[in-house]
């Protein structure tokens, strides 16, 4: 594993680090290029008669088009300059490889937290709108009880499905909040129109409840519908606690109203089945 620990520090270079170590390459080779330039047949060949600043910024130049693989041809190295272009070339290359690699890995980043927001607050939205339908459900189930006193099959079907979506779709609340890497957690306004799409559809579900036992309609005797409800009741206390865990704004007050019309949902159930 050593052997990668110089390229797995590398990638983790911030942009300005990997910049400035090519650079620095850079220079140290222009350099060498310099210095054995002085020695006959080593160095780059030069035009004649330049002064030592002059030799010495033909040697940056010639450092820069190996470095960035332009290789003009204006300038050719020899003896153990062709070696050190050599390294130069491939250590540039390495550089300037992580540091456009970093680049669109970056953009790519970038881009799928986008796209993962977008989806989330898609799914924010979805959860608010089937909480409604639900509401809409339960006040046609409401409509009914109040028109005949009495539910039809189709009426106990429609409540059993609205207890069964309410438990998939509240299951889905807490992982709005993404505490491992932090994408996406929504806002004290979406969390508190969150909050009021819960407490609706807790409240409708409680009024629907005093209104079957004012009509005299027995709902405990369908099974199916009782033991969907009390999954429910079972689920929110569950959900409440992470959503309670996870939010990072403190609104201790919604999730005691949601807990205590969870409660009282609860408390019919204790009351109405038998021990």
């Amino acid at each position: 594993m050593r052997k990668y620990y110089l390229l797995e520090q590398l990638t983790q270079a911030s942009y300005t680090m990997l910049f400035g170590a090519w650079l620095i390459v850079l220079f140290l080779f222009g350099v060498l290029y310099f210095l054995f330039s002085l020695l006959p047949g080593q160095g780059p060949t030069f035009f004649e008669n330049l002064t030592v600043i002059e030799h010495f910024l033909n040697s940056l130049y010639f450092s820069t088009i190996t470095a960035t693989t332009v290789g003009y041809g204006d300038i050719v190295p020899q003896g153990i300059s062709k070696f050190l272009a050599s390294i130069q070339s491939v250590t540039s290359f390495i550089l300037l490889g992580i540091f456009v690699a970093k680049v669109v890995s970056h953009k790519q980043e970038v881009a799928l937290e986008e796209v993962y927001r977008h989806t989330v607050e898609d799914i924010f939205h979805n959860t608010r709108e089937d909480l409604f339908i639900i509401r809409k459900d339960l006040d046609r189930i409401i409509e009914e009880v109040e028109e005949t006193g009495v539910l039809s099959a189709d009426a106990w079907e429609l409540l059993t499905t609205a207890y069964r979506q309410a438990q998939t779709i509240l299951q889905e609340i807490p992982e709005f909040y993404n505490t491992e890497r932090n994408l996406y957690s929504l806002d004290p306004k979406r969390e508190q129109l969150l909050f009021e799409a819960v407490e609706r559809t807790l409240q409708r579900m409680n009024r629907l409840l005093d209104i079957l036992s004012h009509r005299g309609v027995d709902w405990t005797v369908h099974e199916e519908s009782v033991k969907e409800l009390h999954e429910l009741t079972r689920a929110i206390r569950v959900i409440a606690s992470l959503w309670h865990e996870r939010s990072p704004h403190a609104n201790t007050e919604s999730f005691e109203d949601i807990l205590s019309l969870n409660d009282a949902i609860h408390s019919r159930l204790e009351e109405a089945l038998p021990q």
